[in-house]
């Protein structure tokens, strides 16, 4: 009896939970209101393009969001299973879109799978989805499908858009399409942006036909638009006529570039050189505008001799005298050399001096040397200075030598020219000449961190002890912790006043001295601190008992201490 009771209990209970199992997990699958209002988002008209151009990749139109049992498979269901349930679902009365189910794919990035799912629903192949269709087959990469399915919708008119055929044709890059439509009466004629687009699109993969086909689809005149185009166009073609046509169109300025090309692409070249010179030969004439069409069309030695006509007696900065120069380039002609030469021999001095300058800077360092040697204005300052560049280039140390000493002969330089004379003089001078340019960078406020040094250095070694302490006077105001200049005015000290004026150097030099070093134990050695120089210089020994040097000052210091024989030991080593 227990048992028969416990059983109807249970029969009881148990379908009371399921029942409410069941319930719990409807509302589990009730959406929630962020998916409502997702879904209202989504449902709302999506704005439209009034423009003839290719409008935007199609939008989830405004449907009903997907069911929820078929959103919480779409990250992970096959095109099969979604397909049966949608099925399943519809059977039972539910309101469920293949649009929006194909849709909600694309948004979970499953293009191929969404492709799939239309292939395998009743009516995933309705005109509704056809622009649909032919992005997905565009992302999958299967653009010969894409193009299929838009040259099928463009030979006859259907039910698809007009405008949902533009798009898709430049959505897989097919705009020949377009006019295969328009041509086909299946879209309207385009209008004026829409046929320039395409005439640009057609010519860039150089179809005249499909130019042509254009023609007679439209009535807008595209070639006005852009009549460079519609010559490229007719040249293709080998169409002259029709390219001086277009030409028309043009600007009055732009004219007569159009036609050189028109002549050029029909290759008659010397009815264009006879064309280019008069133009250049007018009254009018801008000469290096002429130029430059001569050179772009081939005719560099006839451009040349245009500039240079129209530079001739103009300074270097002239515009005609500009472009001439660059025309000639860094290594010019003969002929163009002798140019040069003639025109620094023209005008004024700053004249001449500008165009030697140009000279120079072309001709090899050798010949301009020469030339310039002989110049009348050889004498002059800044001419000098070329020719001491122009030797140092060469090599030609002799005659940089004696340009030099004329440099140097008591002439007043700027700041500048004194620069320029250090940067040129020979690479081999006397020492005379080095200190003279020294001084004269020093004097002009443009010297080298150790010019005062190298003075100081140089009066040091001709006996001139006093010298020497001037010119280290001004170098350590600058550098006053120069080890080398401290230990040179010690020595100069002590020739002046003495050890007792030498010593206040030798304690600043010691400062800046490395602890251990050889230089300290010379140092310490000056000072009379011989002691600590013997130590010293024993430990550097023992870092580098090979060192000649060392193990010289080392007898040396022993044999200041009356340590001779120490001092043949260290030297037998």
């Amino acid at each position: 009896m227990r048992i028969d009771r416990r059983r109807g209990r249970l029969a009881i209970v148990l379908p009371a939970i399921a029942g409410l199992g069941l319930l719990a997990g409807g509302l589990m699958l009730l959406p929630n209101d962020r998916e409502i209002l997702h879904a209202e988002r989504r449902a709302r008209p999506v704005p439209t393009a009034s423009s003839s151009l290719p409008v935007a990749p199609v939008s989830p139109p405004a449907v009903a969001p997907a069911h929820p049992a078929i959103a919480a498979q779409i990250a992970t269901a096959d095109a099969a299973a979604l397909a049966a349930l949608t099925t399943q679902l519809i059977a039972a009365g539910q309101p469920v879109s293949t649009m929006q189910v194909a849709y909600d794919l694309v948004a979970a990035k499953r293009p191929a799978v969404a492709l799939d799912y239309l292939a395998a629903r009743p009516d995933g192949e309705a005109a509704a989805t056809w622009r649909l269709r032919v992005d997905l087959l565009r992302q999958a990469g299967r653009t010969a499908d894409a193009s299929t399915l838009v040259t099928q919708a463009a030979q006859k008119r259907g039910s698809v858009p007009a405008a949902d055929i533009v798009a898709a044709a430049y959505a897989i890059d097919r705009p020949d399409l377009v006019i295969v439509a328009a041509a086909n009466h299946v879209v309207p004629s385009p209008d004026a942006a829409l046929s320039l687009d395409l005439a640009r699109r057609a010519d860039k993969a150089g179809r005249n036909d499909l130019i042509a086909l254009l023609d007679t689809a439209t009535t807008a005149n595209w070639r006005a638009a852009d009549p460079w185009l519609a010559i490229r166009v007719a040249a293709r073609a080998k169409d002259t006529a029709a390219g001086l046509k277009a030409a028309d169109y043009l600007p009055v300025e732009q004219r007569p570039a159009a036609r050189e090309a028109i002549l050029t692409t029909a290759g008659d070249r010397e009815s264009l050189r006879t064309e280019l010179l008069a133009r250049a030969a007018a009254p009018d004439a801008q000469p290096e505008r002429e130029a430059e069409r001569l050179l772009a069309s081939g005719y560099r030695a006839d451009a040349a001799a245009v500039l240079r006509r129209a530079a001739t007696g103009q300074p270097p900065t002239a515009p005609a005298a500009q472009r001439a120069l660059y025309l000639m380039g860094p290594r010019p002609e003969s002929d163009d050399l002798a140019w040069l030469k003639q025109q620094s021999l023209q005008g004024n001095g700053a004249q001449q001096r500008a165009w030697l300058a140009r000279y120079v800077e072309r001709d090899r360092p050798g010949e301009a040397l020469a030339f310039v040697s002989r110049h009348p204005l050889a004498s002059q300052t800044d001419v000098m200075l070329m020719r001491l560049s122009l030797a140092r280039t060469a090599g030609n140390d002799a005659a940089g030598r004696a340009v030099l000493a004329s440099l140097l002969d008591g002439r007043a330089l700027d700041p500048a020219q004194v620069a320029a004379l250090s940067a040129a003089a020979p690479a081999r001078i006397e020492p005379a000449q080095a200190a003279a340019i020294a001084k004269r960078r020093v004097a002009a406020g443009v010297a080298a961190p150790r010019d005062q040094l190298d003075l100081a250095w140089t009066a040091w070694n001709a006996g001139d002890a006093k010298g020497a302490a001037k010119w280290l006077d001004a170098h350590l105001e600058t550098a006053p912790t120069d080890l080398p200049a401290l230990r040179l005015m010690a020595d100069v000290q002590a020739r002046v006043g003495g050890d007792r004026a030498a010593r206040p150097w030798l304690d600043r030099a010691l400062a800046q001295t490395p602890a251990e070093s050889k230089a300290r134990v010379e140092i310490l050695e000056k000072l009379g601190r011989r002691a600590d120089a013997l130590s010293l210089v024993e430990t550097l020994r023992a870092d580098t008992p090979h060192d000649r040097s060392l193990a010289a000052l080392h007898a040396r210091l022993l044999i200041a201490q009356g340590q001779a024989g120490r001092a043949r030991t260290v030297l037998a080593q």
